[in-house]
């Protein structure tokens, strides 16, 4: 069974729930925010260079996150995990049994990026005495007809404006990782993200992660100094919110980014906006190779683009790019409706496949 190969775990621990990716819960309650638009610190993806992965290939990893809360500039720790191979069922929580696994998390440094060797083969019982330890390969055979042999790796992150602390939780499915405030006081989502990412290995298998080459707003394709993608955000995201002279408004002609606020706060009736990333539709849309062999037909990924803001509304905050049977969908775009205040916002595109792969990129709009 595959995934999205990315979840986020209870955005605190201590209260133990889990969310997966691109699952919205609904019912009664207190409204809450829509999850493109960002007021706390959000973890928003978990790239791997290579999604399908060789067995002895090196993996690295890398994560976009902003801290869009009040408290913006302040200390805030992203810490990973080892990796942890072919847990029973494939189920992430398989691998809470492997404390190994999780020591790094409370290392207490900090880094946007990781990596790990996709093993040729490793050791399924490493508790045990050194006589009795056993290896297996990562890759497993097949287990039916048009099946491929397949292995899988967790590698879990946190994001946590203080320190991460094991807890005890009476939840197999909840991780055991709290993050605690000088006091000693658990702290929640507002203040501490986990979750897992999902690398499968194949012998003959491989995905290339989605192009993104650029960026247009109404209309305009942004030039490069107005856009980052990829490694080039990390240092957008993580710093401070942008002060208001960071877009000069005043120009000749003026700046494209440079839009009127809207009373009503980034929803409709608000004016909108056209706005996508720009994808190299032959450099990214790939076939699904496990489904085709499993099916026996044409399969190819299914691809879609969800849209983040700290500023301002969409009118969808996700759109499908590609079907796996009808194909490119050329209005993969949505529209942006302007904040209610003057202000400096990002905007966010982070474009999926089915199979694990993720690329991003991002501008800044100002609204006056």
């Amino acid at each position: 069974m595959r995934s999205t190969n990315c979840g986020f775990l209870a955005r605190f621990a201590a209260k133990s729930r889990l969310l997966g990716l691109g699952v919205l819960l609904c019912g009664c309650g207190p409204r809450f925010d829509p999850p493109n638009q960002l007021t706390t610190l959000r973890i928003l993806g978990v790239q791997k260079d290579l999604p399908y992965a060789k067995p002895g290939q090196t993996v690295n990893l890398s994560i976009l996150w902003e801290d869009a809360s009040p408290a913006a500039g302040r200390n805030v720790r992203i810490t990973w995990s080892g990796p942890c191979f072919d847990p029973a069922g494939d189920l992430y929580y398989g691998c809470f049994s492997q404390p190994e696994v999780f020591a790094s998390l409370f290392s207490g440094s900090s880094s946007d990026t990781t990596s790990f060797v996709m093993p040729t083969d490793y050791v399924t019982n490493p508790t045990a005495m050194a006589g009795d330890q056993k290896t297996a390969p990562i890759i497993r055979p097949a287990t039916g007809e048009n099946n491929t042999g397949y292995g899988i790796a967790f590698v879990f992150f946190a994001a946590c404006a203080g320190t991460l602390t094991p807890i005890k939780t009476s939840d197999p499915t909840a991780l055991p990782v709290g993050c605690m405030d000088d006091s000693g006081k658990l702290l929640d989502s507002d203040d501490f993200v986990a979750g897992y990412t999902a690398i499968y290995a194949y012998d003959q298998f491989t995905n290339n992660n989605p192009v993104i080459t650029g960026f247009q707003f109404n209309g305009q394709e942004l030039p490069p100094t107005s856009v980052c993608i990829g490694d080039g955000c990390t240092s957008i995201a993580e710093s401070p919110p942008p002060t208001a002279d960071s877009i000069d408004c005043a120009g000749m002609p003026p700046d494209p980014r440079c839009i009127p606020t809207c009373a009503n706060d980034g929803q409709s009736p608000c004016h909108g906006y056209p706005i996508q990333p720009t994808v190299d539709q032959a450099k990214s849309q790939e076939q699904d190779d496990v489904s085709v062999e499993q099916l026996g037909h044409p399969v190819g990924e299914q691809m879609w683009i969800d849209y983040y803001t700290d500023g301002g509304g969409f009118k969808s905050g996700t759109r499908l790019l590609n079907d796996a049977t009808s194909g490119w969908n050329p209005d993969y775009g949505t529209d942006f409706y302007a904040s209610k205040d003057a202000k400096v916002s990002r905007v966010w595109a982070l474009v999926h496949d089915n199979r694990g792969g993720v690329s991003w990129a991002g501008i800044e709009l100002k609204t006056e």
